[in-house]
């Protein structure tokens, strides 16, 4: 797993109110356990917040066990133990509390995602936005979104982006994600003309190709070119790929000129498939 696909599967860390005690009187020892699982997810400790919410999940009312079983869910899936975060967060998405629901559900869904369940994941995503408020709920809105157009399906997947634009609170760099990915199903996005583009990867799932293009999409805009462009092709094996490439140029020579501003990942190739 590499870690631009970890920084994916992580996008709801310190989501997590760190409150004390939720509901009811409660020992000064269960108070304590609840700060220090909390506190160390939030600290991004995830192997200790996860030993630490397994352990308060013991304890306390239903409500606490819910908190808890969260944070050791989340935890789980962040230290890519996928199998485990999911037979955690399932059982809460019939949480009564929304919230709980809501990121259990948003959390499942991008493992989903990861796995190239994209049917299952838009589901799961477009569900957790409705219990979800602001910026995660754009956020949840904002996959939903990517899940869909992974499955062809462009119409609903620029109706999540639209939702997801309007559900946007404060998240500037949420802001800047959704615009690119309204151009580019409405196609708005101008990456010009010519035989030539630089390439700036190929990946077996649209997923991490598309976390490869928001990788990048600050250094192309620097470059004065529009946000990274995702591309279904073929390899060299006949292998079907979703290759992220940038720009397009009438010449190898203003290719190449572009290639070295992005880096040692990129290499410029012909234009195909597009």
């Amino acid at each position: 797993m590499t870690d631009r696909m970890r920084s994916f599967k992580m996008v709801w860390v310190g989501l997590v109110a760190a409150a004390a005690c939720f509901a009811g009187a409660c020992s000064s020892s269960q108070k304590t356990a609840q700060a220090d699982y909390k506190e160390l997810y939030t600290q991004h400790k995830y192997a200790e917040a996860y030993d630490a919410a397994l352990q308060a999940q013991t304890e306390g009312s239903s409500v606490q066990k819910e908190q808890a079983a969260l944070i050791a869910g989340l935890s789980a899936a962040a230290l890519q133990k996928n199998a485990e975060a999911e037979k955690i967060l399932r059982p809460l998405l019939k949480s009564g509390d929304q919230t709980v629901s809501g990121k259990a559900g948003a959390q499942l869904g991008l493992i989903a995602y990861e796995q190239s369940r994209y049917a299952e994941a838009s589901e799961l995503l477009t569900e957790a936005a409705t219990k979800l408020t602001g910026d995660e709920a754009a956020r949840a809105l904002l996959y939903a979104g990517d899940a869909l157009r992974a499955q062809g399906r462009t119409s609903e997947a620029r109706a999540s982006y639209e939702k997801a634009q309007a559900q946007l609170q404060n998240d500037s760099t949420l802001k800047v994600l959704i615009s690119d990915r309204l151009a580019a199903v409405s196609g708005n996005q101008s990456v010009g003309s010519g035989q030539f583009t630089v390439q700036l990867g190929a990946f077996s799932s649209w997923q991490r190709a598309q976390v490869q293009a928001d990788r990048y999409r600050a250094r192309a805009q620097a470059a004065g070119l529009a946000s990274p462009r995702i591309v279904q092709t073929a390899n060299q094996q006949g292998t079907k790929v979703y290759a992220v490439r940038v720009g397009r140029f009438t010449t190898k020579g203003a290719a190449e000129t572009v290639q070295k501003s992005m880096g040692p990942e990129a290499k410029v190739t012909a234009v195909s498939g597009e």
